[in-house]
């Protein structure tokens, strides 16, 4: 594990360990990105507490994840467990409300309690059993010992669980402690998932990693994303085609230019598909078949977090061609399409003033 870590904990909100290799067999394809007409940004949420990842539902509405704001009146400096982690439902056309609250969520605390940075809730979706299946992340780093040691409340942070009656599908700190598949610090930190069958897929960002678990508890190593160079993968977004096929993206280190977005068709493994990209925190396909990447920022993360950006990447073509978003996209998380082809971005996703937003471009 690098030093180079601590650059991008404010994002994730722990970094990367080293990665083993994998053979890529298909040549990467830098990005070179054009321009779109400006495009239209409209809040549609605000208010939110460290929002994250975005499920687009059939009705129309869209669950955005909350990690909460860990326990209100922690002291400065301290880490502290708190209930604050929820999932909000906003409906097309209608007001926001918290379907699920209560959930863990774990922070150090600020002076200014509106800063905080959460780890709690990063996506959920609806059950076919019923209630919530949801990733939450965990930072710290993420370790069983510092889980343990918040107490018995913070035991889904870090897993893949079931609202209502807690049931842990697939614990990615155990699995990263257990086996420790990059070889590097002990650090789980899941970020997203797809469903698999009964199961699921997460990436998890700081141990640079796949894991596949098939919803009994169990998990597996399904794939370990390598270095960019010296930087770390940190894998963030991935998303399923109708066909099958995975994209997986990855942060590259926090450095400019070190995101790359990964394919994997069914059977087969990681291929470089785009790389040069920057910071990629989340990705999403739209209803055209292109894939919308999501940057939280333009600059390294080693320094303070610039705009963030949103590309549109042909699968085709590999053709990127950037959405102009201005200087207004600060700190965005997560990307969803809806079924009526709208896009929805978490925004000022650090701290207790996040947004959702919707673009037209």
């Amino acid at each position: 594990m690098s030093n180079s870590r601590a650059s991008w904990k404010k994002v994730l909100p722990t970094a990367a360990a080293a990665a083993m290799m994998l053979t890529a067999t298909m040549a990467a394809a830098p990005a070179q990105a054009e321009e779109k007409p400006p495009a239209t940004l409209t809040v549609i949420a605000s208010g939110l507490k460290n929002p994250r990842g975005i499920t687009a539902q059939s009705d129309g509405s869209v669950l955005v994840a909350e990690s909460g704001e860990g326990l209100p009146g922690c002291a400065a400096g301290t880490r502290c467990l708190g209930a604050t982690g929820a999932i909000v439902k906003v409906p097309f056309g209608g007001s926001m409300s918290r379907v699920v609250t209560g959930l863990p969520s774990v922070a150090v605390g600020t002076a200014d309690p509106t800063t905080v940075n959460a780890s709690g809730p990063a996506q959920a979706v609806r059950s076919t059993t019923g209630g919530y299946t949801v990733l939450a992340a965990f930072g710290g780093p993420g370790t069983p010992q510092l889980r343990t040691s918040l107490g018995g409340s913070a035991k889904t942070l870090g897993t893949v669980f079931r609202t209502g009656d807690g049931k842990v599908l697939g614990d990615m700190v155990t699995h990263e402690a257990t086996l420790n598949p990059d070889g590097g610090d002990i650090n789980g930190n899941p970020w997203r998932f797809v469903q698999d069958g009964s199961g699921f897929l997460a990436t998890d960002a700081g141990a640079n990693d796949v894991v596949a678990g098939p919803g009994d508890g169990t998990t597996s190593t399904k794939y370990v994303l390598p270095k960019n160079g010296t930087a770390e993968s940190v894998p963030t977004g991935i998303v399923k085609d109708s066909d099958g096929t995975l994209y997986i993206a990855d942060m590259g280190g926090g450095q400019v230019g070190g995101s790359r977005i990964w394919k994997v068709p069914p059977g087969q493994q990681p291929q470089v598909l785009v790389s040069g990209l920057t910071n990629i925190v989340d990705i999403a396909l739209d209803w055209k078949g292109d894939l919308l990447a999501l940057s939280y920022s333009s600059s390294s993360l080693a320094g303070a977090p610039t705009a963030g950006s949103l590309s549109e990447i042909d699968l085709s073509t590999k053709k990127v061609t950037t959405v102009p978003t201005g200087d207004r996209l600060k700190q965005p998380s997560g990307i969803v399409v809806d079924t009526y082809g709208g896009v929805y971005i978490t925004n000022h996703s650090v701290g207790t003033k996040g947004q959702l937003v919707r673009i037209w471009y």
